[in-house]
């Protein structure tokens, strides 16, 4: 008979784990919630009041314009992406730090599509991320109008995409883990089946990039988009990044030639000429505060090895599957992920058909997780800052939740966002 696990077997984990001095760097919250709710939003890297605080007195109040000459802010999305190039997959000058992952996507969407000369879009529909969708929609709509022949396609698994991948796909966007189910694509043999077909591919990333190991050049990726405000910890309105494939870049104009991507930034020319580079793809004024912020987590991740960071992702994920079955599995609680480490993103997802309310009293009983509907709870899991020993307490709270049946009480039926 298996024998069931416990808090001193948690504990041994965590004395293992070459991870576990990180956790410090970060702020836990006060009230003493565990965060489980990295995919939506990271913790806070402790340095980041110290540093905001001195950018507000010094760079802004006392250096004002000067700012821009004696500080690095204009360097700063290149230094950003810099520094979290190797958990892509990707070398630092492919990767610049800039705008939102909407306006990313905007960008390397067109910017695909207008390499590949006009086509039609392939998409997933049950697993994509909408706004993800929205962008594309707006783009073949603006197309459309102006005369181009093009549309949207949609493929309901991966292997209908890969199924449905033919001549007429210009462009493949795909987001890399499924926001509900955390089911992550398998890169390298998406990849090559599209260029079999001549198709380009971008890759939003987002529920996966501080979370799990990533490889875009390994696999060959065309182009990819993400949030640094979820398990990159770069806090609300962190700035986005995008990745180009060396091969790709260049080969036309951005779609949106703005000033900070022009060759010579200050000589105010008439006319735009693009950046022989990555830097092409940036636009307005970098977001100074944002920046600032981000380079908080930026400084922490330097210090991270992406097959240690894999590996403790595994070990958390897979503990919180066999607690999960050991100490709710009989009050009505599943995994809905995929029990394979290579096939699952940032988070765990379970299923419990009161879901919405549970998530609710969950907040009450100091687990702050998140609930997409109908029926789905998930756990943002971060290498980074949560241990083994968060896992057992999490799943505790979880049983008591459920034990309990507080969670059909009326004060946790308004379900928040």
């Amino acid at each position: 008979m298996k024998k069931s696990i416990d808090l001193n077997d948690c504990q041994t984990l965590d004395e293992q784990d070459p991870l576990r001095s990180l956790r410090a760097k970060f702020s836990q919250s006060e009230s003493g919630a565990i965060h489980y709710d990295a995919n939506s939003m990271g913790a806070m890297p402790k340095a980041v009041p110290e540093q905001v605080a001195w950018m507000l007195n010094e760079g802004w109040r006392n250096l004002s314009r000067q700012g821009w000459s004696k500080l690095d802010w204009l360097d700063k999305p290149k230094k950003l992406a810099a520094g979290i190039a190797h958990l892509l997959g990707a070398n630092p000058e492919d990767v610049i730090v800039c705008d939102s992952t909407s306006i990313n996507l905007y960008k390397l969407l067109s910017y695909a599509w207008r390499i590949r000369k006009g086509g039609n879009i392939l998409l997933t529909e049950s697993n994509h991320f909408p706004t993800d969708i929205y962008i594309a929609e707006g783009w073949v709509k603006t197309v459309q109008e102006l005369g181009s022949e093009a549309e949207i396609r949609f493929a309901d698994s991966h292997e209908e995409v890969m199924d449905s991948l033919n001549e007429e796909v210009a462009v493949v966007s795909l987001t890399y883990v499924d926001y509900r189910t955390s089911l992550r694509w398998e890169m390298s043999r998406l990849m090559q089946k599209a260029k079999e077909v001549g198709a380009l591919v971008v890759w939003d990333l987002s529920h996966a990039a501080g979370a799990v190991r990533i490889d875009l050049m390994e696999c060959d990726a065309d182009f990819a988009v993400g949030c640094s405000y979820k398990y990159l910890c770069g806090g609300p309105g962190a700035p986005a990044y995008l990745f180009i494939h060396p091969r790709h870049q260049n080969q036309t104009w951005p779609t949106i030639a703005g000033w900070m991507g022009h060759l010579d930034v200050f000589a105010f020319a008439q006319n735009y000429e693009a950046h022989p580079s990555i830097i092409s793809q940036t636009t307005g004024s970098p977001a100074i505060m944002a920046n600032e912020i981000f380079s908080a987590a930026v400084e922490i991740w330097q210090e991270v090895q992406v097959d240690e960071l894999d590996r403790k992702h595994e070990s958390l994920t897979q503990l919180f599957w066999e607690l999960l079955e050991q100490e709710c599995g009989p009050l009505g609680a599943e995994m809905t992920s995929p029990r394979n480490h290579s096939q699952q993103g940032g988070h765990v997802s379970i299923r419990h058909p009161g879901a919405g309310p549970v998530s609710e009293a969950l907040l009450e009983h100091g687990v702050v997780s998140s609930f997409r509907k109908p029926d789905s709870i998930r756990f943002g899991i971060s290498p980074l800052y949560h241990s083994h020993e968060d896992i057992w307490a999490g799943i505790q709270r979880l049983k008591e939740v459920l034990s309990t049946e507080v969670w059909q009480e009326e004060r946790f039926q308004k379900v928040s966002v």
